[in-house]
């Protein structure tokens, strides 16, 4: 990996950190980011736990929790939570310029994508609000980066840290459960052609992730139903998948789903202001993402990443759809970088069409072997 594209992700990295923390104090500290900070300091008032109980069924992931605990211990006090999602939005940015420049070979294009994401309305905002929404996106966008990486240089070595970053989903969201294994089944059926070996062992380290949680609920049976047990899979259908594969596919549940699920991807939401809240996400993303998502998949060198990135920005806001709430940017965040990275795409496919380009480092390659 060369230095340059590292200096550059942190360089944009550490204007995005400057973005967040410029309009960190702005807001009073919502009832959401309370919940966290309190979580926190019971850490540090020396009770640990995995999962973390906030009152009747509500529960929280550790990962927000105990990032915001670890920051309270070196000063930082009642901005903690809102400094690791500060941190996490910087990490973002980073990971979509990586991501897009090994892509595309084309650092202008991949600090455009990384521009687009600072200034994405909904990212911008959750960057600075103290709860778990954002911590998703840096390991999903981990996960992709290193599949893409995988994919490039055949490397069992990334493609294990990958599916390592995707397991820790798990604990970092809600929505992290059902998420971290739709999009691992993503990884295997786009590389099913690949070594079959290296496929097998990254999925042991994806599962072997799991572990603690698997323990924490062996010791603690009582707390799965209202955890796992509301955000995975019920502990019935544990006992019994087939009762569970029927309510999967009730009909009524589908329906529910699937109009959530249509409703988030409503553009009249998604790009435009409404006189309750401001859209997510801008407004010249719109043809970049239409562009990125019509042209990009019909590109046989770029065939396996496109089904990775489209596949990616369609299935995060699946499991969100689960939890019945209209509009739930907060339960997708990780899929706002995403489609800063198919807007960077589509910038990408537009040059294309109308400027000469210079072969990819992969189409040399192939053109010296013939």
């Amino acid at each position: 990996m060369r230095l340059t594209p590292i200096a550059a992700a942190c360089l944009l990295a550490g204007i995005a950190l400057l973005f967040a923390g410029y309009r960190i104090d702005r807001l009073p500290p919502t009832n959401d980011e309370l919940v966290f900070n309190v979580q926190a300091e019971t850490i540090r008032s020396g009770k640990p736990a995995l999962f973390f109980h906030v009152a009747g069924e509500k529960w929280v992931q550790p990962l927000a929790v105990y990032a915001n605990a670890a920051l309270r211990t070196v000063g930082a006090g009642r901005r903690s939570g809102r400094i690791v999602s500060a941190i996490a939005g910087a990490i973002d940015v980073a990971l979509v310029f990586l991501i897009v420049n090994l892509i595309t070979q084309r650092a202008w294009i991949a600090m455009i994508a990384a521009v687009i994401l600072i200034f994405t309305p909904a990212h911008a905002a959750l960057s600075i609000r103290g709860t778990d929404a954002l911590l998703p996106s840096p390991l999903i966008l981990g996960w992709l980066y290193g599949v893409l990486r995988f994919f490039r240089f055949d490397s069992i070595r990334t493609l294990t840290v990958a599916a390592v970053l995707l397991g820790l989903v798990a604990y970092a969201h809600q929505a992290g459960p059902l998420t971290a294994v739709f999009l691992w089944a993503l990884t295997l059926a786009v590389a099913f052609r690949r070594n079959r070996a290296r496929l097998l062992a990254a999925t042991l380290a994806f599962a072997g992730v799991w572990v603690p949680a698997v323990a924490w609920f062996y010791l603690h049976p009582d707390i799965y139903p209202d955890t796992f047990g509301r955000w995975f899979v019920f502990a019935a259908h544990i006992r019994n998948p087939f009762d569970g594969l029927q309510a999967f596919i009730n009909p009524n549940t589908l329906g529910t789903r699937a109009s959530m699920y249509w409703g988030f991807w409503d553009p009249s939401w998604l790009f435009f202001t409404s006189a309750d809240e401001p859209q997510p996400l801008l407004l010249i993303a719109a043809p970049l993402i239409a562009v990125a998502a019509f042209r990009w998949p019909m590109s046989i060198a770029s065939r396996e990443a496109a089904a990775l990135v489209i596949g990616t920005a369609l299935i995060v806001p699946l499991a969100g759809a689960t939890f019945g709430v209209p509009h739930y940017i907060a339960d997708a965040a990780a899929v706002l970088p995403i489609l800063a990275v198919l807007a960077g795409i589509g910038v990408d496919q537009l040059v294309s069409l109308v400027v000469p380009r210079r072969p990819l480092d992969d189409d040399v390659a192939v053109t010296a072997i013939e």
